[in-house]
């Protein structure tokens, strides 16, 4: 059983994004962007995958299929042929995946902080400890949060806002990463064939902007790359507009009814 959180008027007609959180995230990790993109006549429908609030399920032994077919099963339980798939951090591998084993289910793929062959240039294990450990002191948590997610161009009071509002899932963060691991990269890297966004923090430390590059040039036209000045791995906290233009301006070039 998958709950979902949903923006926008619910119309058969309105296009739809199947949006996927970070690591262990929840959806709350859309609580900006995701209203920008329903009104501008998007619907989006933010996962909570397994383990996360009401969300259940076995969380042991799966991989990044066994999720993708979760994601799969959300596109058919709203009856709908076709979806756009947002991933951001941990979700794009996700959503990638989904288009690698269920191309004809996706219209589009937009990843937001898509890291996955560049290493991060953040200190080890400070991630971790953010997303893992919720009896760390507020000002610890905002140190950590500024150095390993936020842009130093970002103002504190949005660091402090994500501090003061991080949900810990342990066991789902666990099972997600023990899912990316037990997938090897050459299975969902590509993301199918497909139209690809991919937006990057110009200052993302944790999802290097070496990323994106070598996607471009490995897979060339049918990535759209935008990258974003003063922004992180959070860049849908940081800069939800500019974020938000740049995937409705790529939705835009790739509607659903052209998919079919």
């Amino acid at each position: 059983q998958l709950q979902v959180e949903v923006w926008g008027s619910g119309s058969s007609k309105q296009e739809t994004l199947v949006a996927l959180p970070g690591s262990g995230g929840d959806f709350s990790r859309y609580k900006s962007l995701a209203p920008l993109l329903a009104d501008a006549g998007y619907r989006v429908i933010a996962v909570n995958q397994r383990g996360i609030m009401g969300s259940t399920g076995d969380l042991e032994g799966l991989t990044l299929n066994d999720y993708a077919q979760d994601v799969v099963a959300i596109i058919e339980a709203f009856g709908l042929e076709q979806a756009h798939l947002l991933g951001w951090a941990l979700g794009n591998r996700t959503a990638r995946m989904v288009a690698t084993d269920h191309p004809e289910s996706v219209a589009s793929i937009s990843l937001i902080a898509a890291g996955g062959l560049a290493k991060p240039l953040t200190i080890p294990g400070e991630l971790g400890r953010l997303l893992g450990d919720a009896t760390l002191p507020e000002a610890e948590k905002f140190g950590l949060a500024r150095r390993t997610l936020f842009s130093p161009h970002t103002d504190d009071e949005i660091v402090l806002d994500y501090v003061r509002t991080l949900k810990y899932w342990p066991d789902a963060r666990r099972s997600q990463r023990e899912a990316n691991r037990n997938t090897p990269l050459e299975q969902w890297w590509a993301g199918g064939n497909g139209p690809m966004l991919i937006i990057q923090g110009v200052d993302d430390k944790t999802a290097p902007p070496e990323n994106g590059s070598r996607m471009k040039l490995e897979f060339g036209e049918r990535i759209t790359l935008v990258d974003l000045e003063a922004a992180g791995h959070a860049m849908g906290l940081e800069k939800p507009r500019e974020t938000a233009a740049a995937i409705v301006s790529f939705l835009a070039k790739h509607p659903i009814t052209a998919a079919r």
